[in-house]
C-alpha cells in the first residue's frame, strides 16, 4: 500500500473537507481556477500552493497580501508542510494528513474513477476527447 498526502480544512467555511494532493500539488485562493477555493476578502486570488517533490509537501506564499502561516510563524520562503502541521490562510485552517490507498490498477481491463478533487484538466481533456470522436463518428456517417 502507498500513502497519500491530502489537505484537510480544520476550520472555516470549508471545515472536514479533504483534497487530494497529487504530483502536480494544488493551488489556493479566491479564483475559481483554484484547486481550493477560499471565498474570503482577506485572501489574494492565488495565494498559496502546496508542491509535491522530492517526497515531501512544500507550502508556498505566492505573492499575498496577508501572508500564509505554517505552525504560526509567517512564510516568508517555501517551507516543508507535513502531518501535524497548521496552515492558515485567512480565516481558514489546514492539516495534512496521510492516507492508505490501494496501488494503481494495471491498465488491463482495470477502470480509473476520478475523484472531484484531482486535476480537473483531465476531466476537460476527456470531454474534449469525447466531443471529438462524436464529432468524426457524425461526419463518417454523413457521408455513407
Amino acid at each position: 500500500m502507498d500513502r497519500q498526502p491530502v489537505l484537510v480544512a480544520t476550520c472555516g467555511p470549508l471545515e472536514g473537507a479533504r483534497f487530494i494532493v497529487g504530483s502536480e500539488g494544488l493551488t489556493l485562493g479566491r479564483d475559481p481556477e483554484c484547486d481550493v477555493v477560499l471565498d474570503d476578502g482577506n485572501v489574494s486570488r492565488f495565494h498559496a500552493r502546496l508542491v509535491f517533490h522530492n517526497a515531501a509537501i512544500w507550502v508556498q506564499d505566492v505573492g499575498s497580501r496577508n501572508g500564509v502561516f505554517l505552525n504560526d510563524k509567517r512564510l516568508v520562503r517555501h517551507k516543508q508542510f507535513g502531518p501535524g502541521d497548521t496552515l492558515m490562510i485567512g480565516g481558514h485552517g489546514f492539516t495534512l494528513e496521510l492516507e492508505m490507498r490501494e496501488p494503481e490498477p494495471s491498465l488491463t481491463g482495470s477502470i480509473t474513477i476520478i475523484k472531484p478533487a484531482q486535476d480537473r484538466r483531465l476531466i476537460v481533456l476527456v470531454i474534449a476527447g469525447l466531443a471529438f470522436l462524436a464529432g468524426i463518428w457524425w461526419m463518417l456517417k454523413g457521408s455513407a
